[in-house]
């Protein structure tokens, strides 16, 4: 399991370094759904979502993804730019 952050508008991908990737697979893993919620507040990061991706057994990934707005209960705001 790994747990990534999506830019809505842009649909990125966050990787290291402040840089954002179009490829999930080098996406930043933060690795616990709380982690990469306190990364975004702490980086006012407004327009992400949180992607929890599961490889299946069987073959291939399932994408689950999570509005951190509504997890944390803060209003959305899609106007606002990404901080690269």
């Amino acid at each position: 399991m790994r747990v990534i952050l999506q830019n809505n508008s842009s649909s990125l991908y966050f990787g290291g370094g402040g840089q954002w990737t179009p490829g999930f697979k080098e996406a930043f893993d933060f690795r616990a759904l709380e982690t990469a919620i306190e990364f975004s507040r702490r980086e006012n990061l407004t327009d992400v979502q949180a992607v929890i991706i599961q490889e299946r057994a069987g073959g291939g990934v399932e994408f689950m993804p999570y509005s951190i707005q509504r997890l944390v209960g803060l209003p959305h705001s899609g106007s606002q730019e990404l901080r690269a």
